[in-house]
């Protein structure tokens, strides 16, 4: 299971530091769990989608559209402090200026980050669900 820490807000977050850090999630949410609930669900729901989009669109050497799709995860990336693909989602969107060989493989990396960010933001849910419900 995540490892839990007591962020400034008061709230209790799993550390995935390396991934991700919800910090601001919770200070925007206000204490609001049913909002802060929410915008897991959302984003987990956007990052499942978008994983798929960025596939397709990769297999098919799309790189105008791969870079619209990370354009387009870059505010919640950045809301959620997703440090460790911040210059990934930077290359995809100057995708004419890198080759197909590093824009597959970045695309690749950005999709195995997204999915492991789903992963633990799904336990993070859970998490979260079984801490207000008791």
């Amino acid at each position: 299971m995540d490892e839990i820490k007591q962020n400034e807000a008061g709230g209790r977050l799993s550390a995935n530091l390396n991934l991700y850090d919800l910090v601001d999630i919770e200070i925007l949410s206000k204490n609001d769990d049913t909002l802060f609930g929410n915008v897991l669900t959302i984003l987990i729901s956007m990052f499942s989608s978008e994983i798929e989009n960025i596939k397709s669109f990769s297999a098919n050497k799309q790189w105008k559209q791969v870079s619209e799709v990370a354009h387009k995860l870059k505010t919640s990336l950045t809301h959620i402090r997703a440090i460790s693909v911040k210059q990934i989602v930077r290359d995809l969107e100057e995708y004419d200026n890198h080759s197909n060989e590093d824009l597959s493989k970045w695309s690749t990396e950005l999709c195995n980050a997204l999915e492991n960010m789903v992963i633990h933001l799904k336990i993070d849910l859970e998490n979260f669900n079984k801490r207000i419900t008791t």
